[in-house]
């Protein structure tokens, strides 16, 4: 368990220092986020959002990074009270939740 737990804070090391020392456009910023809530509401648990927390680990864009994933969570949340029995709004709740404090707690 230590060693996959190990292996994963290593590739997100490497790709955050991958997308950090390379300077990105507003737009490529923007793909980014609509890739990635493209791939929340397709299949959720099979997507990679390591691009996503990439770019919220880094100084220039976390607080950007961190606001979207705190407005795409109040809409899930919001419609999860309008519709409590939905799991696919559920299965998204915890993944923006997770990303979010993946982003937090690094």
């Amino acid at each position: 368990m230590k060693q996959v737990i190990l292996g994963i804070l290593l590739s997100l090391t490497s790709i955050y220092a991958v997308y950090a020392n390379d300077e990105v456009s507003q737009e490529y910023l923007g793909e980014v986020l609509v890739v990635s809530r493209e791939q929340l509401y397709q299949n959720p648990s099979e997507q990679d959002f390591a691009r996503l927390v990439a770019f919220g680990l880094d100084t220039r864009y976390g607080v950007f990074v961190r606001s979207w994933l705190y407005f795409e969570l109040e809409m899930v949340t919001q419609k999860i009270s309008l519709q409590p029995d939905d799991e696919a709004a559920k299965a998204r709740q915890r993944i923006l939740f997770n990303l979010r404090r993946q982003i937090d707690l690094e």
